[in-house]
């Protein structure tokens, strides 16, 4: 996004109003450039950030002409944009309704008013008439304040390709303190600043092409780096405009953390606190806990289009501000009577997990037990947003951490065997395996545990059960491992690598059978939530489950 002028000590403010013609392509078909009577930014909060943005623009003065071109009908795509700085605010102008003034409707021209707009930054009303332009955009985004005084204003306001352009110079009327910059009567600028033509989104994701600069580097709103012709660029399941505006359902996905180029889990936490079995405690899941399972997804093998690596993983268990989702349930027996499809479990998400979450965050409840006294360590939909852990009096850090990444894995669309449900596979390695699920993965290519949180990479060898190289392990030559216990190393053995699975016959092909590795972080899925609330999608159809029958060690 080009700006013109000279930056040095100068702050940028651009507004960018596009409504596309339907049967027209985006060219730019003229630029005015206008003087206008007022603009003004105010700034609150603390930090501050922006709070309100107005422009008045009046026909025959402050060098403009007699009268303003008036657009056609608003039609096809439409965006707001206001950007200084760091910081931005981008509307689609898709959440209020358009008027036509005159007979007939749009001869005297146009006004666009959303009195519902989101907290998160929109435009409030904008008015094109030939005598008058007003933009008003209230809880401007993350615009914060100047970062210098005195700085240059430039302001673009564009429609159906025609571009008003104007330009406020130092010294402004009114500046206080970062907070107010106010500025009158100035003459129309040298030039446009923003030479980009709005008014297309190829990829539907309500950001206008043109700030989809495809560069793999988010700048802001107005330079979001992503690609203009993929939806999701990172692949997280999250539409890039929702993770650069917000929701339309007023989520503030930015003010959460999340990133466009850089894929991002969000989970809610709701527990229960109890006296069952081992007297008063609570299964709030602590922070030495969830910092375990951000530093694992932190270190997934999965390179995204910033050029970091990793998933950025959003923990909500009520720590304030935006994240105000987890909390206490106040359960009267601290168990559920069933599992996530359970009609306890859903009325305790209805009460609790906010409508405009649905879609964008997973969504955990810790009970002391579910199924009213099974030993299960947790249950989890496969390929969803429902999950259960429940670690009765096990709940140290430790296995909490272990159980969150075991269940999320099961939304993810991983199994008990990655790619298959056979259990207790040595060579596949991930805490989706109930050999590895409590005592970490296997770092050292000998198949006991070493304390280490992970997914599988898919890199040991396969296992034929009727047919083992004892001298090859896991991991291959020289990672022998000694199968059958004999101490010594054989080169054709049958052995039964993963008897504790009670379903090989099953699952596994067979009590002997060839075991396989599977390739998890290769594998998981992100883009498994069900559609968000009023996305105008079909009804989701009953869930399939799975239960985690493996109890965990005691703290």
């Amino acid at each position: 996004m080009a700006f013109s002028g000279p930056m040095g000590n100068r702050w940028v403010l651009a507004v960018a109003v596009v409504l596309a013609v339907a049967a027209a392509g985006p060219v730019v078909a003229a630029d005015f450039l206008i003087g206008h009577k007022v603009s003004k930014s105010k700034y609150g909060g603390n930090p501050p950030s922006g709070r309100l943005f107005k422009m008045v623009a009046k026909a025959g003065k402050d060098g403009n002409p007699a009268a303003f071109v008036l657009p056609a009908m608003p039609a096809g795509s439409a965006s707001a944009v206001v950007v200084r700085d760091a910081g931005s605010l981008v509307d689609p102008l898709s959440g209020g309704e358009w008027k036509g003034f005159g007979n007939p409707a749009g001869s005297k021209g146009w006004k666009y008013k959303n009195k519902n707009a989101p907290a998160t930054g929109a435009v409030r009303l904008l008015i094109f008439k030939e005598k008058v332009i007003k933009l008003v955009a209230k809880s401007t985004g993350s615009m914060p304040p100047p970062a210098a005084s005195n700085g240059d204003v430039a302001i673009s306001v564009a429609i159906n390709g025609d571009r008003y352009c104007a330009e406020a110079l130092a010294p402004h009327h009114k500046e206080i303190a970062g907070r107010i910059i106010l500025s009158k009567a100035q003459q129309p600028p040298a030039e446009c600043g923003i030479t980009c033509p709005f008014g297309t989104d190829s990829d539907g994701d309500r950001l206008d092409d043109c700030v989809e600069t495809n560069t793999g580097v988010f700048v802001d709103s107005l330079d979001t780096g992503t690609d203009p012709n993929l939806a999701d660029t990172d692949d997280d399941g999250i539409s890039d405009g929702d993770e650069v505006l917000g929701t339309t359902g007023g989520l503030d996905l930015p003010g959460l953390g999340v990133n466009p180029l850089r894929r991002d889990i969000l989970i809610e936490y709701d527990w229960f606190d109890d006296g069952l079995d081992c007297g008063m405690h609570s299964h709030q899941p602590t922070n030495a806990s969830l910092d375990m399972v951000t530093a694992m997804f932190a270190a997934a093998p999965l390179t995204n289009p910033d050029g970091s690596t990793g998933i950025n993983f959003i923990h909500d268990v009520g720590q304030g501000g935006l994240f105000d989702g987890g909390n206490l349930i106040n359960d009267a027996d601290g168990v559920l009577v069933g599992g996530v499809s359970n009609s306890e479990f859903q009325t305790y998400k209805s009460a609790n997990f906010a409508s405009n979450r649905l879609g964008y965050f997973h969504y955990t409840i810790l009970p002391h037990r579910y199924d009213t006294n099974s030993s299960s360590s947790g249950q989890a939909e496969i390929f969803g947003d429902d999950m259960i852990v429940s670690l009765y009096c096990a709940n140290s850090n430790k296995n909490v951490a272990h159980t969150i990444a075991h269940e999320l894995g099961h939304n993810l669309f991983l199994f008990h065997g990655g790619h298959d449900n056979c259990n207790y596979k040595p060579n596949y390695n991930s805490v989706m395996n109930y050999r590895y699920q409590f005592p970490g993965v296997d770092d050292d290519c000998t198949p006991p545990g070493n304390n280490v949180l992970d997914y599988s990479i898919g890199d040991r060898i396969d296992l034929d059960e009727n047919d083992l190289d004892e001298a090859e392990g896991t991991c291959g030559v020289p990672f022998a491992w000694d199968w059958n216990g004999n101490t010594v190393i054989e080169n054709s053995i049958v052995f039964d690598t993963n008897s504790a699975d009670a379903d090989q016959a099953i699952f596994c092909a067979g009590t002997l059978s060839v075991l396989r590795d599977s390739n998890d972080w290769g594998r998981v899925r992100l883009d498994v939530l069900p559609a968000p609330a009023g996305a105008g999608a079909a009804p989701r159809s009953a869930s399939v489950t799975i239960d985690c029958d493996n109890p965990a060690p005691v703290n």
